[in-house]
Parts: C-alpha cells; sequence; structure tokens
C-alpha cells in the first residue's frame, strides 16, 4: 500500500510538473518587457504604463490604448512558441474610462513565419481587415475582448458575423489569401456583466477580471475567468469545436483598437503554459484524494 501511495504521488507530481510548463510568464508591472514589440498601424501604440510615468515600477500594466480615438495597436511576444502541447493563456484585463467605451482588444496568435502587423481600427480591434486595410498578417485566430460590440457585426468590411454584441469575447479566424479576405467570425459569449467601467477616471474604480483561454491540441476551446478577485471561475465557452489549422510554432500577441469612442485598455500577469493531457489532470485529481484520506485515516 505504501508503495502504491508513492506510485501514485509521483505520477500526480510528474504530471502537475507538465501542467506547470509555462513557457511565457510577464506582468507586464515594470518599466520593460523583455522580448516584447510595441508596435502600432494608427495612433499611439501600446505602452507599459511604469514606463511612462503613470503607474509607479513595479505596479504598471501593458496599456493597449488610451482613451483616444482611432487608435490600432499591437504588442507582441518575439519569440515562436510551440504549438505540440496546445496552449493555455491566463492574465487579468481591465476595460475603463469616462464616459462610453470602444472598441475593445484581442489576444491574436499568429503564424511565425509572417512579419507581424497589426490590422484595422475600431471594431476590427487591430486584428481583423477594415475595408482596404488588411487584418493582422498571419493572423490564425483572435479572441476579441469586445466592449463596444462591432468585433461580432458584420460590418466595415470583416466576414460573417451576428448581430452587434457589446461587453462579449468573440473569436475571429484566420487570414485569407489577400489579407483583406478572411478573418471570418466564429462564435460569442454572449453579453457579459461588469466587462468594462464607465464614468471612472481612475483604474482602482474599474472591474479587473482573470480569463484563462485553453486551447488543447483537439482544438476545443474553453475560456474562463473570474470576476475581480473571486477564486471561483465562471465557463464563458466550454469545449467549443473549431477547425483551425495551427501550425507547429506560432506566435502571439494583444492588439487594441478604439474608433470614434475610446477607452484605456490595459493587461498583467500573463502566464502562457502548455495544456495538460487529460490522464494527468485525473492522476492528479486522484492523488489529491488519497492523500487526503491518508492526512484524515493516519494523521488525526
Amino acid at each position: 500500500m505504501k508503495y502504491f501511495l508513492l506510485g501514485l504521488i509521483f505520477m500526480g507530481v510528474t504530471c502537475l510538473v507538465s501542467f506547470s510548463d509555462v513557457c511565457v510568464n510577464e506582468s507586464f508591472a515594470g518599466t520593460t518587457a523583455d522580448d516584447w514589440i510595441f508596435t502600432s498601424s494608427a495612433g499611439d501604440g501600446a505602452s507599459l504604463t511604469a514606463g511612462t510615468g503613470v503607474d509607479a515600477d513595479g505596479n504598471g500594466w501593458l496599456r493597449l490604448t488610451e482613451d483616444k480615438d482611432n487608435q490600432a495597436s499591437f504588442a507582441y511576444y518575439n519569440t515562436p512558441i510551440s504549438t505540440a502541447a496546445g496552449l493555455m493563456f491566463t492574465f487579468d484585463f481591465v476595460v475603463w474610462g469616462s464616459s462610453s467605451l470602444a472598441d475593445g482588444f484581442t489576444l491574436a496568435i499568429f503564424d511565425a513565419s509572417v512579419t507581424p502587423a497589426a490590422g484595422g481600427y475600431g471594431g476590427s480591434l487591430g486584428y481583423a481587415q477594415r475595408y482596404t486595410t488588411p487584418g493582422l498578417a498571419g493572423g490564425i485566430v483572435g479572441f476579441g475582448f469586445d466592449t463596444f460590440g462591432n468585433f461580432s457585426l458584420n460590418n466595415d468590411g470583416k466576414e460573417g458575423g451576428l448581430e452587434k454584441t457589446s461587453n462579449a469575447i468573440a473569436i475571429r479566424g484566420s487570414q485569407g489569401v489577400t489579407g483583406t479576405d478572411g478573418y471570418e467570425y466564429i462564435t460569442n459569449t454572449g453579453s457579459l456583466d461588469s466587462f468594462s467601467t464607465r464614468s471612472v477616471s481612475n483604474r482602482d474604480d474599474a472591474v479587473v477580471h482573470t480569463v484563462r483561454i485553453t486551447i488543447p491540441t483537439t482544438k476545443q476551446i474553453s475560456i474562463d475567468w473570474q470576476v475581480d478577485g473571486a477564486e471561483e471561475w465562471i465557463s464563458l465557452i466550454d469545449d467549443f469545436q473549431c477547425t483551425l489549422d495551427c501550425p507547429t510554432n506560432v506566435m502571439f500577441g494583444f492588439t487594441g483598437g478604439t474608433g470614434s469612442v475610446s477607452s484605456n485598455q490595459e493587461i498583467r500577469n500573463l502566464s502562457v503554459a502548455s495544456v495538460p493531457e487529460p490522464v494527468c489532470m485525473i492522476l492528479i485529481l486522484f492523488a489529491g484524494a488519497i492523500g487526503l484520506w491518508v492526512r484524515r485515516r493516519f494523521m488525526y
């Protein structure tokens, strides 16, 4: 029995190490972010708030857009990462401003063999095309955190979509042949409560969310979030089967867009890790249950 338990614990720990295989970990809290490139196709571009003096060093955010009109910014990690074990993205985000808020930002995954460039401003969120402006070069998938609602809408030259869906996370697909086609609408979460915070002049008064986007090798995408420091994860999209083709190596980043309405859109505490295999998750849970039984049986 002792060796059986030790074996279970060993397997659980081995899987837990695999589960914690983090390939990128960036807080964006400081004045620099190693191996990150900041660029723009319209407006001022992304910045680190600690680097610009908005926040103290160690307490900063990645600001994708300020509360300014017609912005299309892009910040990306300049090293390819493998898709062999799937990818899990976790980060905090906050959207806030003094009046009406728009447009939104994306977590964008793109082909590592392509020179990246941001897409259209406004409801294209820096990812999709906007009329004759190409979308994100090499775009594979864009997860749009859409305050105003137009990322889900079939307008401004975008392909596919539903009605305007504000305060939602929407998914658009890969670049087409030319860059002005493709990026087709896939699905969205529907409108979400407390997604963004309007009529505030300070981030401290805004609601912060932690989001987790899981893309396993089976391409059954899940999106979960925690609201303003709560411990409970809430499922927003569960095992949505997509058919996107992903190369062996990809790159990723964040795009941000505003139009005639704008907002501050900010990211921090980013982690990118591989996705655990289901058997590992079962072993981790089983080993934990056995450990709890042993503790109760022999230590009380």
